[in-house]
């Protein structure tokens, strides 16, 4: 079981060549682009390498899913959405470079404790954050990027404002 990572991704430049794909693929990355599988697998790990390779993460949305996320692209400008281990930042990097749109993907990974921000825009990847070690920088980064309350993104990170206080006073 992968542990999964919150991605939330922003259109910034649409063009017509990406509402164009949306609507026919929704956001699946397989259409985006189709990874080297080898043909024969017995494990599975060389396709899951192939499709990390191709994509940041190893498994694409399912239908139901790259259609929603596609709609709330195409309607509000940005969707929300949860992708395995990583995010797919090589998805959305070949996506641009096929439509000309540009994004910016802000993800965050719970269980290994990392997260960033990229724009991507004529099919390269710059980074706009990337993770820092404390809970105050996570929390400031889940409220500007990830759409988190106050109160959701200091509960996701078990960061109080007191605790740190205490901690600067113990040091002193």
């Amino acid at each position: 079981m992968p542990n999964w990572c919150n991605n939330k991704l922003t259109v910034t430049n649409s063009t017509p060549k990406l509402e164009a794909f949306l609507k026919e693929h929704g956001l699946s990355f397989e259409a985006i682009v189709k990874p080297e599988r080898p043909e024969n697998d017995e494990t599975g790990y060389s396709t899951i390498a192939a499709q990390s390779a191709a994509w940041g993460t190893k498994w694409d949305l399912d239908e139901t899913e790259a259609k929603e996320t596609a709609a709330s692209l195409l309607e509000n400008g940005e969707c929300i959405f949860d992708t395995a281990w990583s995010p797919p930042s090589e998805a959305v990097r070949a996506l641009s470079e096929q439509t000309g749109a540009s994004f910016l993907l802000a993800y965050y990974e719970p269980g290994n404790w990392f997260w960033g921000a990229e724009s991507i825009e004529d099919g390269s990847i710059n980074e706009e954050v990337v993770s820092n070690d404390t809970q105050e920088q996570l929390h400031e980064f889940l409220v500007q990027y990830m759409d988190y309350s106050t109160e959701e993104a200091t509960e996701a990170v078990g960061w109080d404002e007191e605790d740190e206080e205490e901690e600067e006073n113990e040091e002193e």
